[in-house]
């Protein structure tokens, strides 16, 4: 039996959705990924429900982080800074201020945060070639994977929309998307053309729970999964909130699919690169750290709640550090052992 074929040359970072815990997780990865030179290198971007909130600011943002060398400071100021000031901000329904102030729907309130704090009106055609990037969102109606791109071409078994004029803003917010705390974003004929029209979007982790199927082609994947343990989520009277647990168990459900399936690949050899897990535990990896992550205390952001509600300094920072310290651990135990080891964290006076 002959061994598979390698995937061509080219490199992914694949970052997965679960709220602004991923986004803030999934952030301090493309911190260590930037600091070990690899960002740079990335040829490809994909990113579905929190993920794609990163991977839509890391593309929109490329050329200055180019410009900058693609420096840890570059990376603070235009990555992590402006996710700092979006995930200080509820956006898990639309807060009293906001209702009062901005009287149209839910999705157009989403979408002005998104905007503002982000995106700046970037449109897919303004996006620099490479890294592609691409962001994916689920339809609703039809159970089939959508995927918003500045790469034109088609998809198996997907719909593929590549309309340079498309708002970056728009496709974040169709990959986020989940009934009721966020509606599902409805694509008009006005807006798309063939079999597009008439789509209702949502959660891109539907279809592609770890932002893996716009991969495949590529040799190295870099994959970050920002989901979280299964635990009970009381709403505000206390009760569990079932309609999030649900939710929140099918995800986990689809991840252990595509999950095994990438670690056959790096084991056989189609690619290279690494996974890391907001679950993960650092006594799993060969390789040592000098950052220290109590095992109880990478627990306690692991059974944060899947939400879009506003986190204070001390949840942001911290879920920073754990993003940067297990990307750094599996990058040195199954990409680069070369690598050198981080002095400390980004906020060291944190910590985990």
């Amino acid at each position: 039996m002959s061994s598979p074929e390698p995937a061509s040359p080219g490199t992914a970072l694949c970052l997965s959705g679960g709220g602004y815990r991923a986004v803030l997780f999934n952030a301090g990865a493309v911190l260590r990924l930037a600091e070990a030179g690899l960002l740079g290198t990335a040829t490809r971007i994909c990113g579905v429900s929190g993920g794609a909130i990163v991977a839509g600011l890391v593309a929109v943002h490329w050329s200055r982080l180019a410009s900058d060398g693609f420096s840890a400071a570059a990376v603070r100021r235009e990555i992590l800074a402006p996710l700092r000031t979006l995930t200080s901000r509820t956006l898990d329904g639309r807060s009293v201020v906001g209702g009062l102030l901005f009287p149209r729907s839910l999705t157009e309130w989403i979408s002005h945060n998104f905007d503002r704090d982000l995106y700046h009106g970037v449109q897919f055609g303004d996006l620099p070639s490479l890294p592609r990037l691409s962001i994916g969102a689920s339809q609703l109606n039809g159970g089939t994977r959508v995927v918003f791109s500045n790469e034109a071409r088609s998809r198996v078994g997907a719909i593929s929309i590549g309309d340079p004029s498309y708002p970056v803003t728009d496709a974040v917010c169709a990959s986020i998307a989940m009934p009721p705390a966020f509606p599902a974003l409805r694509v008009s004929e006005s807006d798309l053309d063939g079999e597009a029209r008439g789509m209702q979007l949502a959660d891109g982790m539907l279809c592609d729970p770890l932002a893996l199927a716009d991969a495949q082609d590529c040799r190295t994947l870099w994959v970050s999964d920002g989901g979280g343990a299964l635990v009970e989520e009381p709403s505000i009277d206390g009760k569990v909130d079932q309609a999030a647990r649900a939710i929140e168990i099918l995800q986990d459900a689809l991840r252990l699919s595509p999950k095994h399936a990438l670690l056959s690949g790096f084991q056989d050899g189609r690619h290279a690169g690494a996974y890391w897990s907001l679950r993960a535990n650092t006594s799993d990896y060969p390789a040592d750290t000098c950052l220290v992550c109590p095992p109880s205390r990478a627990a306690e952001l692991a059974a944060l709640p899947t939400r879009f509600a506003a986190m204070n300094e001390d949840l942001q920072e911290r879920l920073i550090n754990w993003g940067y310290a297990i990307c750094d651990i599996s990058l040195r135990s199954w990409f680069d052992g070369t690598l050198a080891r981080p002095a400390e964290f980004p906020y060291r006076d944190r910590g985990l």
